[in-house]
């Protein structure tokens, strides 16, 4: 024996277990293993079906609590069927006028009992893997095709109703195909392509340049309306002034008519009632003659008194007096 072999033999462990003793322990850990997956819970939020060598076990799916099944032969998939919100990740779609719009939403849904087992093994593959994966594109597709429908420039006006669209197509798609109950679905954002942006910037400045010059024209045009509501209303005021001024005058002038004919009409009725005790317009004027010959204190008389037309009424005319020259 070598020196190597002693050194060996002397660095080995002096202990060795008995071989009945590795097997009762491999036994006790196969027992604790089988007793542990005969047993499995279901979380109230959830619903299981249980496969059993490529088939499926149970007629319904399993409800929340603890239950049993075969060690190592039974497989149980879960599902959750509580109220579950998918996110979509930011997608795009086309419009009508051939604009690209960047699409993010979320939808709320649940599985009813009646769908799970539809769900776990019939979209996709066995279980739940799958169910999140198929849903989506459907998603997508039914948003696309609205979306196909509108013009790019009315989205934002119509924001809702585009939404509520959608929200019925995609709900009526999944329920069809995958028996989910929809609850809700909304837009987290929609978001513009750039070139539309620029393009939507520059229309909206080009709008403002429109409506600034607009603007513009209007108080001009205000302006030279308030100029010739001024004008007119100056003219209107010369012509009320002229008329007032002219009315004014015939006023006068009719006045000045009436106040002759009165002043006439008085002297008239005047002399006739001086001439009337003396019966005749001769006899009057000799007693008027007589009377200024009483009076004259040896000057010219200034008046005359003449018969008027036709012998009727007489008239006194002013006689102008003697000047210096005259004698």
């Amino acid at each position: 024996m070598t020196d190597l072999q002693s050194a060996k033999q002397l660095a080995a462990p002096k202990f060795q277990m008995p071989r009945t003793g590795w097997k009762l322990g491999a036994v006790v850990l196969a027992i604790l293993y089988v007793a542990y997956d005969c047993a499995y819970t279901v979380n109230p939020t959830e619903r299981a079906g249980v496969r059993r060598l490529g088939s499926i076990a149970t007629d319904k799916p399993v409800l929340p609590g603890l239950h049993f099944k075969l060690p190592l032969i039974d497989k149980v998939d879960r599902i959750q069927v509580s109220l579950s919100t998918l996110h979509v990740q930011p997608f795009a779609v086309n419009t009508i006028d051939n604009q690209k719009i960047a699409l993010d939403l979320n939808f709320n849904y649940t599985i009813p009992d009646s769908s799970v087992f539809h769900l776990l093994y019939e979209v996709g593959r066995a279980g739940s893997y799958d169910v999140t994966e198929s849903i989506v594109p459907v998603v997508k597709d039914r948003a696309g095709r609205v979306f196909a429908r509108h013009n790019t420039t009315e989205i934002s006006s119509k924001r809702q109703d585009i939404q509520n669209q959608v929200e019925t197509d995609v709900m009526k798609a999944v329920r069809e195909q995958f028996g989910l109950e929809a609850h809700s679905l909304q837009f987290a954002e929609i978001r513009y392509s750039d070139i539309f942006i620029q393009s939507n910037e520059m229309a909206v400045r080009a709008k403002n340049d429109a409506v600034a010059a607009e603007n513009v024209e209007r108080v001009k045009s205000a302006q030279a309306r308030q100029a010739e509501i001024e004008a007119i209303g100056r003219a209107n005021a010369a012509v009320a002034d002229a008329k007032g001024r002219a009315e004014s005058v015939r006023l006068e002038a009719e006045a000045n008519k009436v106040k002759a004919v009165l002043e006439g009409q008085g002297q008239a009725s005047r002399l006739k009632a001086e001439i009337e005790p003396f019966g005749s317009v001769e006899k009057y004027l000799n007693y008027m003659q007589a009377q200024a010959a009483l009076r004259w204190d040896g000057r010219q008389p200034n008046v005359s008194v003449q018969s008027g037309s036709g012998g009727s009424n007489p008239v006194i005319v002013p006689i102008p007096l003697a000047t210096p020259n005259a004698r």
